[in-house]
């Protein structure tokens, strides 16, 4: 098992941490957009992995992901905040975009 080592800049000083090959998965959310004939999908979660907590997230139709982002926070509480706005911004029924979410799994 090989594990990396990644350098990142935070604040004035270089931080070195060591990542694991398997982050701990912290939390999911997996919404299905029922009206959209290519079926599109989001599913965004939060990993924890050496201190570091990274908001994920894929969106795409059918088996295929279109687009993949991801948002690293120092703090849990920060990606949590994210992370649930995410979500009610998706599922919010006044939304202006023409595809309306639909909650299928969350853990």
């Amino acid at each position: 098992m090989t594990e990396f080592v990644v350098f990142q800049r935070f604040s004035a000083q270089t931080r070195c941490f060591q990542l694991s090959l398997f982050p701990e998965q912290l939390c999911s959310a997996f919404l299905v957009a029922t009206n959209s004939p290519k079926k599109a999908f989001y599913k965004i979660w939060i990993e924890a992995n050496a201190g570091i907590f990274t908001v994920r997230k894929e969106s795409g139709i059918k088996n295929r992901i279109l687009d993949r982002r991801s948002w690293p926070f120092e703090d849990l509480a920060r990606a949590i905040k994210l992370y649930e706005r995410r979500v009610e911004q998706k599922l919010d029924p006044e939304r202006k975009s023409p595809r309306k979410y639909r909650l299928v799994s969350k853990s």
